[in-house]
Parts: structure tokens; C-alpha cells; sequence
């Protein structure tokens, strides 16, 4: 199967799916509608077109520039150099380019084995209270990857088994991936 006849048949399922603006590489990228066309799709991708392994579920935060509020910022003593060392992070500026959007992207990547083929699906959620359907009724590799999204991004999975944090301690509070994420100091700072 060619990325043009996935693509076609995938349109033929699903006449709400358009091509993502941003592909990722050369493989087919599509855009979700809404997160209740996400089940259907990946049903169909997994039982009759093949697609047997989740490579990954990722996210991407598009609200702008980091926060920087709570980080260190000053210089620091440091015994090695006279001058001490020079401040961690600089305030950060606005890419040019790039489309902010006060959204959490989601990314799915599916793979084909057999057929050789990979497809990238994208579904924005707002950022406030954004909820898509778990998969790990489809691949159980999907477990570890939403609970770190829901962890650090705040995602959260309709449906999965065991929604908790998997990465930050208990008392870490937010969600350290997002660019509005305030550090607070706690006893290992």
C-alpha cells in the first residue's frame, strides 16, 4: 500500500479527515476533526488496513514562550569561575514562523510492519480540560505513554485503566511541559 492509497482510503472512511499543515517528514499526517473520529480511525487503521503498532503518542503545547516565573534565573556561586556562572535561562522570545495557538496537539504515529508504512494523526485539544479517548484498549503500548501526557501535559484519556502520574513525584504541583507552567520550590530545589 502507497501513501497515496492510504490516504484515499482513508478520506473514503472519513470524509473529516484533512491532510495536517505541518506533515511530519514524508509520511502521511492527518488531521482529526474532533477527538470522537479518533476510535473510529484508529479501528479502522489497526483491524482493516494493518496497522498492528503504536509507535508513539506525543504532544505539543503551541500557547507560546515559556514561562519562566519560579525557574532560576540569577547567577550562581561557583567555585571554578571567578566571575561565577552566568545566569540559566534567558527570557525567551517569540519564534518567527511559527503559528501559536492556545492548543495541546496530540500525535499518534501508527505503523504498518507488514506494509512498511507509517501515518501521523493530529488532533488539537484546547488547553483548558482537553479530553481524548484512550488506546490502550487497541495497543497496550499506549499504557505508559498517556500517563506521561496526562502527567506533563495534563491530558487527560477517556477510558484508560490506570490514569495517574508516572514521572513527576506526587507533590509536583501542574504539569512541567506546559509552556504556562509555574515552577514552585520545593525541597529539592
Amino acid at each position: 500500500m502507497t501513501k497515496e492509497e492510504l490516504k484515499a482510503a482513508l478520506e473514503k472512511a472519513f470524509p473529516g479527515l484533512v491532510p495536517a499543515s505541518q506533515a511530519v517528514g514524508d509520511y502521511l499526517t492527518l488531521r482529526l476533526p474532533d477527538a470522537a473520529q479518533l476510535l473510529p480511525v484508529v479501528t479502522c487503521l489497526k483491524e482493516t488496513l494493518g496497522f498492528e503498532y503504536l509507535d508513539m503518542v506525543t504532544a505539543t503545547d503551541w500557547l507560546g514562550p515559556v514561562n519562566l516565573d519560579g525557574f532560576i534565573r540569577e547567577p550562581n556561586f561557583n567555585v571554578f569561575l571567578p566571575e561565577g556562572a552566568t545566569a540559566q535561562a534567558e527570557a525567551p522570545k517569540k519564534t518567527a514562523g511559527v503559528e501559536y495557538r492556545d492548543a495541546i496537539e496530540l500525535v499518534w504515529c501508527l505503523s504498518n510492519l507488514k506494509g512498511r508504512i507509517k501515518v501521523f494523526l493530529k488532533l488539537d485539544l484546547p488547553r483548558g480540560g482537553g479530553k481524548a479517548p484512550s488506546l490502550v484498549g487497541h495497543y497496550k503500548a499506549a499504557d505508559w505513554q498517556e500517563r506521561e501526557l496526562f502527567d506533563l501535559f495534563g491530558v487527560r484519556f477517556d477510558g484508560h485503566p490506570n490514569l495517574v502520574k508516572i514521572l513527576t513525584p506526587d507533590f509536583t504541583v501542574g504539569h512541567p511541559l506546559r509552556k504556562d507552567y509555574v515552577h514552585q520550590k520545593d525541597r529539592f530545589d
